[in-house]
């Protein structure tokens, strides 16, 4: 693969990439970012997932409107199983 065909994959699969960040009420800090699932899962779709310093949590149920959810909505979102 040439060097400008790996960037340009790369450019595309960051645009395609939201990240959004948040304060829980601890004060904790999490990146959120949606993910499409691993190419070695039997599943298709993506997911969200959610770090911090302390702990990494994946949500692969959400709303399509996550990113526009409360910091308070988000935080109670990324404990669903």
């Amino acid at each position: 693969m040439s060097v400008s065909r790996e960037r340009t994959e790369v450019a595309r699969s960051v645009e395609q990439t939201r990240i959004r960040s948040f304060t829980d009420d601890l004060g904790q800090t999490w990146l959120v970012t949606e993910r499409p699932f691993s190419e070695y899962d039997r599943r298709t779709g993506s997911s969200l997932i959610f770090s911090s310093e302390l702990a990494v949590r994946r949500v692969r149920d959400y709303p399509r409107d996550w990113f526009a959810l409360s910091d308070s909505d988000l935080a109670s979102l990324s404990w669903r199983v």
